[in-house]
């Protein structure tokens, strides 16, 4: 009996190379106990093993071995399970990233909009178009995107204003939500009627001065207005592309 072809992490855990697994849960049990009992004899902190979906029915399998379940993903799901007491095990994505684009036109007025899923429950909630990156989307990719999507309105990127980190996101995550200054190249509204119920050019002093607008959004104008935020930068010596990496700086 031979142990399942696995590889080193840098976290000294085992790697299990999901395409190389029996196809008999009976031969993968087997197996799987055999080499957990040689890793963990040989000192390793973990083992991490994916399970693709044509693999699916091996999951009871590893489920009874005491694996515990790490993620899912389109392909497969990931499971872990410790060999050592405090193994450092990091979790998989804890956050979710949201854009909000404050956009200001030539005549002092900021694009405003009203959510469909807000328009009963809170009438009065004028905010910044934006919504959640796709995955792989730089920010100012995205925050472009969503204020075109929303509003029809095109823009240029100037800036990052600053973000908020909320713990009570969607499905149970944390969420980053990063607010980004935005110049509109058109003016003319075209809603997005799925999720938009209201969208307008509204005048800064008259949303700043308005008392049911929330904080947070008013201190995100006012620091755009002193020209405060951070600037796109690139720094060619770094090794990663520019498709991997955005930076931003004071």
């Amino acid at each position: 009996m031979t142990y399942l072809q696995a590889s080193i992490n840098p976290y000294n855990g085992i790697v299990i190379d999901g395409h190389a697994l029996p196809n008999s849960p009976e031969e993968f049990k087997q197996q799987l106990q055999l080499s957990l009992a040689h890793w963990q004899n040989a000192g390793h902190a973990a083992v991490w093993l994916t399970i693709l979906l044509p693999q699916a029915h091996l999951i009871p399998q590893v489920l009874a071995a005491g694996f515990d379940n790490h993620h899912s993903h389109q392909h497969g799901f990931t499971f872990t399970k410790a060999l050592i007491e405090h193994a450092l095990i990091p979790h998989f994505a804890t956050h979710t990233i949201g854009v909000g684009g404050l956009v200001i036109n030539d005549k002092q007025q900021l694009l405003t909009i009203r959510e469909q899923d807000h328009i009963h429950t809170h009438p009065h909630n004028w905010k910044f178009p934006g919504g959640m990156l796709d995955p792989k989307e730089h920010i100012h990719a995205g925050v472009i995107r969503e204020v075109f999507e929303e509003t029809g309105i095109q823009t240029q990127f100037k800036r990052l204003l600053g973000c908020r980190h909320y713990h009570k996101g969607q499905f149970n995550t944390s969420n980053i939500y990063i607010v980004c200054l935005l110049t509109p190249l058109n003016h003319e509204i075209v809603l997005q009627a799925s999720e938009i119920a209201d969208a307008r050019w509204m005048d800064i002093n008259e949303y700043l001065n308005d008392e049911k607008i929330g904080a947070y959004n008013k201190a995100i104008l006012k620091s755009a207005l002193n020209d405060n935020g951070l600037l796109p930068q690139s720094l060619p010596s770094l090794s990663a592309t520019a498709d991997e990496l955005e930076i931003y700086i004071g």
